[in-house]
């Protein structure tokens, strides 16, 4: 996978995955440590930079419109990993 942050884009297997800031601030914050588990707190914070309050289920749409998108591209559609009661992963 190759992330391309002036375009908000990623490269999965020569496809190209447009996504909108905040769901490519997700993808990029999960992708910069593989496996590890980030907390939905974490990722609000990576993922609004401009400081608005929104609620931990905003998350869940933002990761589950991610999912689509990037296993459209890849074919697989466990890239993005939910962990129960904790938050999301990417492997």
């Amino acid at each position: 996978m190759t992330l391309l942050p002036d375009q908000y884009t990623c490269i999965i297997d020569e496809e190209r995955v447009e996504s909108t800031p905040v769901e490519f601030r997700l993808l990029h914050t999960m992708v910069s440590s593989p496996g590890r588990v980030f907390s939905r707190d974490s990722l609000m914070e990576s993922s609004y930079v401009d400081g608005r309050i929104v609620s931990d289920r905003t998350v869940d749409s933002h990761v589950k419109n991610l999912r689509k998108k990037v296993s459209q591209a890849s074919g697989n559609e466990y890239l993005i990993h939910s962990i129960y009661g904790v938050g999301y992963k990417v492997e």
